[in-house]
């Protein structure tokens, strides 16, 4: 996946902007409240229909102004993609794709599939175990066409059940009926979970490989259930016999909502043994690894956006960041305040600058004049 041009219009401090973006590496550097996280942030919300900023919406449009308007062309291969997205002050949501309304935001994920590195991703490690399934279910979302429609189906039954616990004191055929089905979508979605975690690994492994820091890193799926658990028939009856206890919560507590990743060095988790900084690079491996995934088995090159690249990286982190960039076949932009934070890493041929101030972009070249 390529992303050809952005035009934007309305959204935050852009009254209009226009980007014709290189297919390698994109630098975006400016100085704070320039800009530069809100162009990340525009194509973010075009491929997930959501800001990682905020969730008011009404805050992205500009002031006294209606909407806002997203407008990106789209390659895969021989394949164009035109996806416009707008947005009103009454949450109303329009979506084009190639000229013809879209219902569902994963229409637009499935053809522009973005990853996202900013300050705010050390929740990766910090946050609950919500941040990790959000992370490995992007990656599955774009290896495994089962997925998606499976989840939907899970996510409708998880709500009948827990709706159901709130009315009923008594486990009768109704309650039957739907942990039949609760167990067997959460037995097939904790397989393909499985196995996309075991591709990720192996993709992680093979780019940290020469790392002695990074490379005996673990990477563990906790399914949502005891590690007893071995078949589907027993988490059937977990279901069965911890009924009273879901009725006094109000919730169903086993599944795979309930699903974390567990990342250790040796028998401790990352985050008790590595640095800000060294975590900052494990964030940046593990990411990377995931867009290999994506790339491999999905048959798609997602966009990878880095907001702030050079925050809590050293001269040698951040070149080990750089090195395993280049191990990335996607297109990649990342924000600075100096191009000199990041351009030097990066071979001239293989990227394009953007100065940014008060909502405006320049195409700049290394003498930091205007590009032809």
């Amino acid at each position: 996946m390529s992303l050809l041009s952005l035009t934007i219009s309305q959204f935050r401090n852009m009254p209009a902007l226009a980007l014709q973006a290189n297919p390698q590496f994109n630098i975006i550097y400016g100085e704070n409240g320039s800009g530069k996280t809100s162009l990340l942030e525009a194509i973010y919300y075009l491929a997930h229909g959501r800001s990682f900023r905020t969730s008011r919406h009404q805050r992205l449009i500009q002031h006294d102004t209606e909407y806002f308007t997203l407008h990106a062309k789209v390659s895969h291969g021989e394949q164009r993609y035109s996806l416009g997205l707008q947005r009103d002050k009454d949450a109303q949501l329009l979506l084009r794709l190639n000229g013809a309304n879209a219902s569902r935001l994963a229409e637009f994920a499935a053809v522009l599939p973005v990853q996202l590195l900013t300050p705010d991703s050390f929740r990766l490690f910090f946050g609950g175990p919500k941040e990790r399934r959000q992370f490995f279910d992007m990656g599955l979302f774009h290896v495994e066409p089962a997925f998606f429609p499976a989840w939907l189906q899970f996510s409708r039954v998880l709500k009948q059940r827990n709706a159901l616990l709130k009315q009923q004191r008594h486990y009768n055929a109704q309650f039957e009926y739907w942990d039949e089905q609760l167990a067997s979508l959460s037995w097939q979605l904790q397989a393909q979970r499985q196995t996309y975690i075991a591709q990720l690994e192996q993709a992680y492994r093979q780019l940290t490989a020469d790392s002695r820091l990074l490379a005996d890193i673990s990477l563990q799926l906790m399914p949502g259930w005891p590690e007893r658990i071995t078949e589907q028939s027993q988490l059937l009856q977990l279901l069965q016999q911890n009924f009273a206890q879901d009725v006094r919560q109000g919730f169903t507590q086993y599944g795979p909502q309930k699903a974390d990743l567990k990342l250790k060095k040796g028998t401790l988790t990352v985050e008790e043994v590595l640095s800000r900084g060294q975590l900052k690079v494990l964030l940046f491996a593990l990411k990377i690894a995931q867009n290999n995934v994506i790339c491999a088995y999905g048959q798609k090159q997602p966009l990878l956006l880095i907001d702030d690249l050079a925050s809590e990286l050293d001269a040698a982190a951040t070149q080990q960041v750089f090195n395993y960039l280049t191990n990335i076949n996607s297109q990649v932009f990342i924000t600075a305040i100096n191009a000199d934070q990041v351009s030097p890493y990066i071979p001239a041929e293989q990227r394009d600058m953007f100065h940014v101030e008060q909502g405006q972009i320049t195409a700049r070249t290394d003498e930091d004049g205007r590009r032809a």
